[in-house]
């Protein structure tokens, strides 16, 4: 990604966010992770890319302390990511990247509104494997000193908070020669709650796309409904999707047909992943 369009999508983003609050009672921890921006949220190398940044951003009023390190997570086929911790079995289809990556710096204290950049650097050894690597980078934000300790008025002693670690990942991937995934939309069904559905993914490569939902009648088609950055990652063969549909007012959804598209990118274009139909009656 080129500086000027991160630093662009840093000034955009500061200025949406920049006149929110977060409403909290007086002895609660400063904010959460969501006074931290990290953009871009998720970071793929592939061909020829050895280097990378990634930007950070204080939303907030108050410095901040986050501490950065390699996770291991697993999705779920409804798309949950989860933390896999040292009881959970190892997948032998699973390949994680943190032992391919190097990144700087490991612990940031941010001032408000203040931009930190992580440098990333990709390292593959000679004889690495073909296949798709993926590791999460966790942003974990570390309690300020009077938030976890606070003196006891009645004791006159010492009174320890326990106060739950916020945090944010975002995937990091390593792509390893010819990768090729073929992706398919099943079981579509559409009723009073929305519409659910399967992506169904085949191949060494994870897909990431954004799901677009027309609806066409007697007239042109018309977007109904929209999902970003849906992603199904090696080595889960399928992902189930629910959706809340919002057609434009005096539109029914009758008599008509359903279009679903799973839309992704490749070198900056917009491309069809996959495609599919349903008829309501």
């Amino acid at each position: 990604m080129k500086i000027k369009r991160l630093f662009s999508t840093l000034l955009m983003a500061t200025a949406l966010f920049g006149s929110a609050k977060t409403a909290m009672a007086a002895d609660e921890p400063v904010s959460s992770i969501q006074d931290l921006l990290v953009t871009p949220t998720r970071v793929v190398f592939e061909g020829n890319m050895p280097t990378t940044e990634l930007a950070l951003v204080n939303r907030s009023e108050k410095p901040h302390t986050y501490a950065i390190s390699f996770v291991q997570c697993r999705m779920s086929e409804t798309g949950e990511i989860k933390e896999i911790d040292a009881t959970t079995p190892p997948d032998p289809q699973e390949h994680f990247a943190d032992s391919l990556v190097r990144f700087t710096p490991r612990r940031v204290i941010l001032e408000p509104r203040q931009v930190q950049m992580v440098r990333m650097m990709l390292r593959k050894p000679a004889d690495l494997a073909e296949g798709e690597y993926r590791s999460h980078l966790s942003f974990r934000l570390i309690p300020s000193a009077e938030n976890a300790v606070k003196p006891d008025s009645v004791s006159s002693g010492i009174q320890i908070k326990l106060i739950p670690i916020y945090g944010v990942t975002i995937p990091v991937i390593v792509r390893q020669g010819s990768l090729k995934a073929t992706t398919r939309l099943s079981g579509l069904h559409f009723d009073a709650k929305g519409l659910r559905l399967t992506i169904e993914r085949e191949g060494n490569r994870s897909t990431y796309g954004d799901l677009v939902v027309q609806w066409k009648g007697k007239g042109k088609a018309i977007t109904v409904g929209e999902i970003n950055g849906i992603a199904v990652y090696t080595p889960n063969p399928e992902r189930t999707v629910s959706m809340a549909l919002s057609p434009p007012k005096g539109v029914e959804l009758r008599g008509g047909e359903m279009i679903v598209r799973y839309m992704g990118k490749e070198n900056d274009k917009e491309q069809l992943i996959a495609e599919g139909q349903i008829a309501v009656p």
